[in-house]
């Protein structure tokens, strides 16, 4: 049970975003991508999930490749993840914005939710009770009827997090979500992306935030300019010369 990223090469134009790039990620694991900014870790998620289309290379799910499958299919084939800028509708409440995540495993129709038929109705009330477990799971109960605009941004980041849960993922791609998170949040994400790993959740990790995912992540690959510069355990990656330069620059030094 495994995502797998087989060399693949995302072009824009003249521009190399990703060249010869591979990774596996199995479910109940969770590893890391890093590198400076530009250095293809967002393309490397898009061409995961289908935002974007390889010109080389394949990427596979449980065996069944999605070179072919559109965004949509994908998530039905246990993908979900979040973005560098979370995207929401500000003037929606938290409740209103995890009950979101649930529109792409909803089976009962639209005529079946306009019409309270009993099945919907029956759907509707599972969903509601998810969207409030991952509310208390993830700390975030106390803010459900406040509007997105009103939370700060560490909160947001969480509120995308629970938006991706909603899917029941089985493998979940995170785009530096502790980015403006306070530190009290930080452990919070950390233990959530433990607790789902132990569920048997695939967790793949993109971060700045060197130290979240030394205490994180099993193995890293390390990109530099859309190629893999280096791969490891965090300590083996931490002590490269390369990693140093490349991730840490004179700082590092």
């Amino acid at each position: 049970m495994t995502i797998n990223v087989k060399g693949v090469t995302v072009r824009f134009g003249g521009v190399v975003a990703l060249k010869d790039v591979s990774i596996q990620l199995e479910r109940g694991r969770v590893q890391g991508v890093i590198g400076p900014n530009g250095s293809g870790k967002s393309t490397l998620f898009n061409a995961i999930t289908g935002m974007v289309k390889p010109s080389a290379g394949s990427v596979s799910v449980d065996g069944v490749a999605l070179d072919t499958l559109p965004p949509h299919r994908r998530i039905n084939l246990g993908l979900a993840r979040t973005f560098q800028t979370p995207r929401f509708d500000p003037h929606i409440t938290v409740h209103e914005a995890v009950m979101c995540g649930f529109y792409p495993v909803h089976r009962a129709g639209m005529l079946g939710a306009m019409f309270r038929l009993p099945q919907a109705a029956k759907e509707e009330n599972g969903f509601r009770r998810r969207c409030d477990e991952i509310l208390r799971e993830m700390k975030l109960d106390d803010y459900r009827d406040l509007r997105m605009s009103e939370l700060p941004m560490g909160r947001v980041r969480l509120v995308e997090v629970a938006r991706a849960l909603a899917n029941d993922p089985k493998y979940l791609l995170l785009d530096e979500p502790a980015a403006g998170l306070a530190q009290d949040e930080q452990s919070m994400l950390t233990s959530e992306v433990r607790r789902l790993a132990k569920q048997g959740v695939g967790v793949l990790l993109v971060e700045h935030n060197f130290r979240m995912v030394r205490e994180l992540v099993e193995q890293v690959l390390v990109l530099k300019e859309g190629v893999r510069l280096i791969e490891g355990t965090p300590e083996s990656v931490s002590r490269d010369p390369a990693f140093v330069e490349a991730y840490l620059g004179s700082a590092g030094k």
